[in-house]
């Protein structure tokens, strides 16, 4: 029940308002690190030559990124149609979890001292400008 519970609830944080999901899927990827342009994008490794491309989610998650850059993690990748100002209509991926060795990003931030939450965040700042 717990499980189901988990995932119901990333379910319905994938989406932000007037957004639908299309689809969610569990990967296994290594972050690579950071795309800019009208919008920030993780850069994702899946293996075997296999790359993806997705927005991070609500905070904590990208600072949970750059603070385990180079570790294999698992992400909850949800496919949402949003409408972007630049785009119109579109899909994007979101990411909306990730875990390493059973580490959430909220349970990692929540761990943290708020200077040690300043700092990871002024230096998740410092990588995506």
């Amino acid at each position: 029940m717990r499980a189901f519970a988990f995932v119901f609830l990333i379910l319905i944080g994938a989406a932000q308002p007037d957004e639908e999901v299309l689809r969610t899927a569990v990967v296994q990827a290594t972050f690579t690190g950071w795309e800019r342009g009208d919008y920030v994008w993780a850069q994702l490794d899946r293996g075997n030559g296999r790359t993806l491309s997705a927005m991070p989610g609500d905070e904590p998650i990208g600072p949970f990124l750059e603070a385990h850059k180079t570790r294999r993690l698992n992400l909850w990748v949800a496919t949402v149609r949003t409408t972007l100002p630049e785009a119109g209509p579109t899909e994007i991926r979101r990411i909306v979890q990730v875990r390493y060795r059973g580490l959430t990003a909220e349970r990692w931030w929540n761990r943290l001292s708020p200077a040690y939450q300043r700092a990871w965040l002024r230096r998740y700042h410092e990588a995506i400008d």
